[in-house]
């Protein structure tokens, strides 16, 4: 019970700093965590905002997606977040928000390209995932065959939002932040590229100094 509520108590904080920094807002978006036990979870569920996690309204749901006793209506993501747990033994924290600047890119179908050396360090590629066959939002179907990749630890769904992934809340939570950041700096870049009247910039070849020394 101890671990439920460290875990509760550690979700609780990352949503809120992902609210404060307006990555997401209203009720939607997600995240989750996966218990020391490795055979259950706790996220939030359907029509509870990040700003308004308790220890009372998050669930607790087994790897099997049997669902412990709650009030509340499960999540729409609940599937994907489950079967990417499932696939990858790496992966303790799942962060799907919204961010305005990242989905803004997903909307136009552009991916967001690693352009800092950040990105490559951190992220090396955020891939671009498209709605569904039916035109709606991705589902395990369309997310998990792209994680199943083990150096992918975040993407892009497309009219939707982002995904980012870790050993840890917080390293999760960082994935998320970076990618937001990087759409703004790369919305930025165009911009300027394009009243300049610039059609190339150069890109970064690796993420550290030590890479850079190492490969040249």
């Amino acid at each position: 019970m101890s671990d439920i509520a460290d875990k509760k108590d550690a979700l609780i904080a990352i949503a809120k700093r992902c609210f404060d920094l307006r990555l997401q807002t209203n009720a939607g978006g997600n995240l989750s965590v996966r218990l020391d036990s490795r055979d259950a979870i706790v996220i939030k569920p359907s029509g509870v905002g990040f700003n308004e996690c308790t220890r009372d309204n998050l669930q607790v749901v087994h790897l099997d997606g049997t669902i412990e006793p709650s009030e509340h209506k499960p999540s729409k993501d609940l599937d994907f977040h489950l079967d990417l747990y499932r696939i990858r033994e790496d992966i303790n924290a799942i962060v799907h928000c919204h961010s305005p600047w990242a989905t803004g890119y997903a909307s136009a179908g552009l991916e967001i390209p690693c352009l800092t050396v950040q990105t490559i360090e951190k992220i090396g590629r955020m891939p671009l995932i498209p709605l569904s066959p039916q035109g709606g939002p991705q589902t395990d179907a369309e997310i998990s065959p792209v994680f199943e990749d083990p150096k992918v630890v975040a993407a892009v769904l497309a009219n939707h939002g982002t995904i980012g992934v870790g050993a840890t809340l917080m390293k999760a939570q960082y994935l998320a932040e970076i990618i937001e950041e990087t759409a703004q700096i790369a919305y930025v870049r165009d911009t300027l590229m394009a009243a300049h009247g610039k059609s190339q910039a150069d890109l970064p070849q690796y993420g550290t100094a030590a890479e850079a020394r190492a490969g040249g």
